[in-house]
Formats: C-alpha cells, sequence, structure tokens
C-alpha cells in the first residue's frame, strides 16, 4: 500500500515498456495507467516499522506497529503487527487476491488458533484511528471498473485522476475511490474513499515522497473523515525495499504464536 517500483530494464516488447515510453512520449491513457499500477501491485516487496496516530484537537494516541509484505502469483500478503500498547497488541493477515477475493484474520499471542474477520467488520475502525481493517490493502486499483478523468494540479504536481469503482466480485465496503496520481511516477497524491450506504467520504493525503532502490513510498498518510473533527497519521520511521520475504513470513500460525 505504501510504495511503487519502475522497472528501466525491461524487454522491449513487453507491455510495460510500452507503456513506459508511451507516458515519456506524454500519453496517458487508461489502459496505461492501469498497467502500470498493477505492475507495481505485482512488484510488492517490502518490510516497514512506524507509529499510528490519532490526533483529536491537543491529545494524541500512539499506536507502534511493524508489516511486510509481499506478492506472488497475483496474490497480495500483509502481515502487520501493533505492538505497542500492551492492551492493543493484535496480528493480522490479509490476503488479496488480483480477481477481487480478499481475506482477513487476525490473532494474539497465545490464542488456540488464528480467526477470519467477517467481511462485515472490515469497514470498521482499526484500534480506534481513521483507518479501517479493508484501508490496509488497498485493492481498489484491481477493481473491476476504472476511469480515467481530467489531469489536474494537486499543489504543484500534475496529477492524473482516476476514479475506481468496484464489480460484483470485489469485496469492500466502498462504493467509490478517486484517486489523484503523480503524473510522473503515478504514486498516490491524495485518494478520497466514499463509504457505501451512508456516502461517508475518507481523504487521504500522501506525504513525503521518496524513492529507494527504484522503489517509490510515502513516509506519511493523513486520514480524515470529511466532516468529523480528528485525524489519524500513519507515520513510516524504518523501511526496507526488494525485502525478498520468503511464504515463512506471512504463515498464519505466526498470528498466534506466543
Amino acid at each position: 500500500m505504501l510504495r511503487v517500483t519502475f522497472k528501466f530494464v525491461m524487454d522491449l516488447l513487453s507491455p510495460n515498456k510500452l507503456a513506459f515510453c508511451a507516458l515519456l512520449a506524454g500519453a496517458v491513457t487508461l489502459a496505461n495507467v492501469t498497467s502500470h499500477l498493477r505492475s507495481m501491485r505485482d512488484a510488492t516487496d517490502f518490510r516497514a516499522s512506524g507509529r499510528l496516530v490519532r490526533v483529536l484537537g491537543e491529545q494524541r494516541k500512539t499506536y507502534q506497529f511493524s508489516m511486510r509484505a509481499k506478492a506472488v502469483g497475483g496474490l497480495l500478503k500483509i502481515f502487520c503487527e501493533v505492538t505497542d500498547p500492551a492492551p492493543a497488541r493484535v496480528r493480522l493477515l490479509l490476503e488479496s487476491y488480483a480477481d477481487g477475493r480478499a481475506t482477513i484474520r487476525t490473532g494474539h499471542a497465545g490464542d488456540a488458533a488464528p480467526a477470519e474477520l467477517p467481511f462485515a467488520r472490515w469497514g470498521e475502525r482499526m484500534l480506534d484511528t481513521d483507518f479501517s481493517f479493508e484501508d490496509l490493502m488497498e485493492s481498489q486499483f484491481v477493481w473491476r471498473n476504472q476511469t480515467l478523468g481530467d489531469e489536474s494540479m494537486f499543489g504543484a504536481r500534475p496529477s492524473v485522476v482516476l476514479k475506481s469503482t468496484p464489480g460484483p466480485q470485489d469485496r469492500t465496503h466502498y462504493a467509490s475511490v478517486t484517486s489523484w496520481l503523480d503524473r510522473e511516477i503515478f504514486y498516490p497524491l491524495r485518494e478520497e474513499k466514499v463509504v457505501k450506504g451512508s456516502g461517508e467520504v475518507k481523504e487521504f493525503v500522501f506525504f513525503g515522497l521518496r524513492q529507494s532502490k527504484g522503489i517509490w513510498s510515502a513516509s506519511q498518510i493523513e486520514c480524515k473523515i470529511r466532516g468529523k473533527a480528528g485525524s489519524t497519521l500513519f507515520i513510516v520511521t524504518r523501511g526496507t525495499e526488494k525485502a525478498r520475504s520468503d511464504e515463512r513470513a506471512f504463515d498464519p500460525a505466526l498470528l498466534v504464536r506466543p
């Protein structure tokens, strides 16, 4: 959910190479954008740690977390652990398929077995932050329906606007997600997610874009619910690109390991 990869050395006739050349030539098409976003997803392989900070007026509540993610064969796996404070400790294993299927499992050290989080709870706040469990997956770029809007400016950055809406197979509590993507690197600058039924709008702004080993990431993401007080900061303090995690790092048994 926090990175983007450019493959500068690619086969001359590969779709990604052709798409990248088209972007350099100034042509931005829906096919180019969605192909690039999906290739970024397929290249996911990182470890990160940091903190979630819930801000409400002068009050701040902080949670420490660590996470790792890897995509293999179209399946994106994310293992996230809240490590502090002790009462909030929880482990999550999220699996998102390219065809819209997804699962979320949870566990605590010493539990008898992991538990699957019911889909009805995916839209709930994670702990008491503004991020939902589903927000960790950022699955909107593989949804069935994608619409490319006009180019615009986001601050000083030229951007392209992509609206994503789910198909019947896509498991989500969002009716749509509109993303403002940097015109050159196609990394999100801003997102607006509309919740099904209530119409509530969640706003995400990405700060501190940086590149390391050819991989783009944001050092901070702010989430705010429109019309409500407070916000939550997702702050990455350490990270490793191209972490080369193996399957053992995403073993469901780790959710309950003492």
